[in-house]
């Protein structure tokens, strides 16, 4: 069972890319250390409270958003690709069966 750090992690790596910063950025933004975000990323610390509502504002999501467990569902993107090569694969391969 994924814990609530867990979900933390994957939620802050998550809306810190769709917002194209890196944690060093992420870090500035929140009043933080680049090391620190990181080690929350990794699941290493958990934040103070006070230090959530900062690192949301830096995100611009609501802390709750932080904690939306639909991130332990978000795909790999090197799942996502092997997925899609087998995919391919199998269309060749039926459209050469068909021929």
């Amino acid at each position: 069972m994924e814990t609530v750090q867990t979900c933390l992690a994957n939620n802050m790596r998550h809306y810190r890319k769709i917002q194209k910063l890196s944690q060093e950025k992420l870090a500035e933004k929140a009043g933080a250390s680049a090391n620190y975000i990181a080690l929350i990323e990794n699941g290493k610390y958990f934040p103070s409270l006070q230090m959530l509502g900062q690192i949301a504002d830096a995100l611009e999501v609501d802390s709750l958003d932080l904690f939306d467990k639909q991130a332990l569902d978000y795909p790999n993107l090197e799942t996502i690709k092997t997925k899609l090569l087998e995919n391919i694969v199998t269309v060749i391969n039926n459209a050469f069966e068909d021929a």
